[in-house]
């Protein structure tokens, strides 16, 4: 038991150290990849990060290049940075919209689903929107899940229009 105690512990610090590592190169690279085209990003990468640069940092900003994306270098490294920080302290809050008054067994069958998925500290608020027609919106954080009827019509009304 001691040693799978000790194999974590060493784990997490290898875990960590990495993540600092990756975070520290994304740091210093950000600023000299401002105004890179793709046509010049693998040279501008390599001469942005340390010669001992991971692997995955320079692949990750090469498919940042790809997709037409490394302008947002120095904010997705802040983002990245959150994650390092340890969980949020806050209560995750979710929103949930119904076309109609939702039942107090539907409400909490929702409840209970989005704690399981999401952690039982997180708040649901329960709205009513009948220009959804059916279905639910439910929003967690920045995840949106649009599942009603009204969006479904949209859908298949700009399919017809675009046969």
């Amino acid at each position: 038991m001691a040693t799978t105690v000790d194999a974590r512990a060493i784990a997490g610090t290898l875990y960590e150290s990495l993540l600092e590592t990756a975070l520290e190169q994304l740091r210093a690279a950000a600023p000299k990849l401002a105004g890179v085209t793709a046509a010049d990003a693998a040279q501008r990468i390599d001469a942005a990060l340390p010669k001992n640069a991971l692997p995955q940092v320079r692949n990750f900003l090469l498919g940042l290049a790809r997709e037409g994306l490394l302008d947002r270098v120095a904010d997705v490294t802040e983002v990245f940075a959150t994650y390092l920080a340890g969980p949020p302290t806050a209560k995750l809050e979710a929103a949930v919209t119904s076309a109609v008054e939702l039942s107090d067994a539907q409400r909490k069958r929702i409840t209970t689903d989005l704690q399981r998925r999401y952690g039982a500290e997180m708040t649901v608020r329960f709205d009513v929107d009948p220009s959804l027609i059916g279905g639910l919106i439910i929003r967690v954080g920045d995840q949106v899940l649009d599942n009603s009827l009204r969006t479904r019509l949209s859908a298949i009304q700009r399919s017809m229009l675009n046969s």
